[in-house]
């Protein structure tokens, strides 16, 4: 498909990410259609323990590469440790967990945050339910995309007293988004994308 996917980091949902342009299957990988999800009335981690059964988008996925139990359970650790690292603006952290353009992405929004003096933090991540939407191959790289339905505290302070700029600490929200896996030559999971769920 040709032209843009924007992108949308979820950890600062607030704010809009510069686009990301359509790559190969070496950087990562091609812009797809954007999903529609609706909200699941799932239990908690559905699509974690094995995959959603009972949803539209998982009845319709294209599973092209076999996602199995550990790989949603790899999915659910990445969307755990990376807001973990997120919250504490660990760069390194993060380059051992998402692709060098996710990266880009989050160091220009820590740098951001930074620069005004705020810290974003997103704690205690439950994974309500995660559904594939297309698993497939591009060379030796496999990709995968989950809806992800996830609640969490998330709020923003000010780094150097810790005072409230946004959001609640003690309220919980929940998010939706579509994340993109991806791995080299059957090696370990990374974060290649993130998108908007449209119409929610």
């Amino acid at each position: 498909l040709a032209g843009v996917a924007w992108l949308v980091i979820g950890f600062i949902r607030r704010r809009a990410m510069p686009t990301y342009a359509q790559s190969s299957s070496a950087a990562g990988p091609m812009a797809r259609m954007p999903i529609d999800i609706a909200p699941s009335s799932g239990g908690a981690s559905g699509g974690a323990s094995g995959g959603s059964s009972d949803g539209a988008a998982a009845s319709a996925a294209a599973d092209e590469i076999g996602i199995a139990h550990g790989d949603y359970d790899a999915f659910e650790r990445l969307l755990v440790d990376i807001q973990a690292a997120w919250s504490h603006g660990d760069v390194a952290a993060l380059r051992r967990l998402a692709t060098p353009e996710m990266l880009s992405y989050f160091s220009e929004a820590l740098a951001a945050n930074v620069s005004q003096g705020n810290e974003n933090r997103v704690e205690d991540v439950r994974l309500e339910q995660g559904d594939l939407a297309e698993a497939w191959r591009e060379g030796a790289n496999d990709f995968a995309t989950v809806a992800m339905r996830w609640s969490s505290l998330d709020y923003t302070v000010r780094a150097d007293n810790g005072a409230a700029v946004e959001g609640d600490p003690a309220a919980r929200g929940e998010t939706t988004e579509v994340w993109t896996f991806m791995r080299s030559a059957g090696g370990r999971w990374l974060l290649s994308a993130i998108q908007q769920v449209e119409g929610r």
